[in-house]
């Protein structure tokens, strides 16, 4: 006997609701985190108990849910400055997978201000309420209300000139922590300290990438077990999280940076398991050029897409770092987002389809520099609770 195309998507459907939700949940942990965005819309109870379920959503992919930034504002009753973390979705409705963007659960600060976030976790400086001159560097995971509070650093004869957190639930449950040091005078990195999560302690090693090395002050790209960086010398610096391998990828000349306003104008990230980069020139500020890199061992770079600034915004003679900040790429989609300063909005660019959307008006108004957003993916993987 032949079924009809109806019979057997009835058929289907009656097979798939014999399966329990244990079993679902495991044939959906093996698809892709775009297929699991898809599945919420299958039913309220794939949506409610598959996707929204704190247990199952630990086994399963997580996507790009908004971004994290400090939030500075000044005191009633003192005339001081203080900080509190804040988030916005990239997804209207779209419940989020953490109680509250502050961060209640860390206790005792009176300023908690966001630095990095990789695979999850949170990198925060936090200001004591007593005393009021110390601080500690701390790492949570706000899906969970976990945290850890790091040690003070052993090695700090220089000052810190990057300071980035690498994680990767994928690869190990440990987090590490990477401090850049650099010297006064001119900022060559001299070293790196080292804080891993398993040790539970820090650890020092020495400069492996040569001589009058200058990071960007930007956020790093953390990917095959190696933090990335930009450089000031036009190349990308990365290092693994034991300080054992160091290495630099030289950048084609075409993708050469202009210091023409808040320093170098460039973007890194990464998109469906490649290193992208992001630049403007001075001569051509009005387009953005993005390069990927397609074979990562050989460090070859491809043109990818020229986007037109004057089609995003609507307007001519803008430029990156004054009027608008490129601020991620999305992990699984050739998107990429904007603040936009005169119009305090933040945007998204779907570059395969030219498509721009205004995602939401932000509640801070930009005057100066602006704020870091730090892209956040939730994990529901553990973090060890504070001793």
């Amino acid at each position: 006997m032949v079924l009809s195309g109806s019979k057997k998507r009835a058929s289907a459907a009656t097979a798939a609701a014999d399966l329990t939700d244990d079993l679902i949940v495991e044939i959906l942990s093996r698809l892709p985190v775009k297929s699991i965005c898809r599945f919420k819309c299958v039913s309220r109870h794939w949506r409610g108990l598959l996707i929204s379920d704190p247990a199952h959503r630990k086994k399963l992919p997580q996507t790009l849910s908004g971004f994290f930034y400090p939030r500075y504002y000044r005191l009633d009753d003192a005339d001081e400055i203080t900080a509190a973390s804040d988030f916005v979705g990239i997804s209207r409705g779209e419940e989020l997978p953490f109680h509250d963007p502050s961060l209640p659960f860390l206790p005792g600060y009176r300023w908690i201000s966001p630095m990095d976030c990789c695979g999850g976790l949170l990198l925060c400086d936090c200001r004591k309420v007593n005393p009021r001159d110390e601080f500690n560097y701390v790492v949570c995971n706000p899906a969970t209300d976990k945290w850890v509070v790091l040690p003070e650093a052993p090695y700090k004869d220089s000052p810190v000139a990057t300071i980035r957190l690498c994680f990767d639930a994928a690869i190990s449950s440990h987090f590490h922590v990477l401090e850049l040091l650099d010297e006064d005078q001119y900022g060559y990195i001299t070293g790196l300290n080292i804080y891993s999560s398993e040790t539970g302690a820090w650890s020092h090693k020495e400069n492996g990438w040569g001589d009058e090395v200058v990071p960007v002050e930007s956020r790093g790209v953390f990917m095959n077990e190696m933090l990335h960086l930009i450089s000031y010398d036009f190349m990308i610096l990365t290092v693994d999280t034991e300080g054992k391998t160091w290495r630099t990828i030289p950048l084609l000349e075409s993708m050469g940076f202009e210091n023409f306003w808040h320093g170098p104008v460039a973007f890194l990230g990464q998109s469906q398991g490649h290193l992208c980069y992001m630049n403007t020139r001075k001569h051509i500020s009005n387009k953005i050029s993005v390069w990927i890199l397609e074979d990562y061992s050989a460090g070859r770079w491809i043109f990818k897409y020229n986007i037109s600034t004057s089609q995003i915004f609507g307007e001519v003679d803008l430029m990156m770092e004054r009027d608008y900040a490129l601020i991620a790429i999305h992990p699984e989609a050739h998107v990429i987002f904007f603040v936009w300063k005169c119009e305090d909005l933040l945007m998204s660019y779907d570059m395969d389809r030219g498509k721009v959307c205004v995602i939401c008006s932000l509640t801070e108004p930009m005057f100066d520099r602006f704020p870091p957003y730090f892209p956040y993916a939730p994990s529901f993987h553990g973090l060890a609770d504070q001793d």
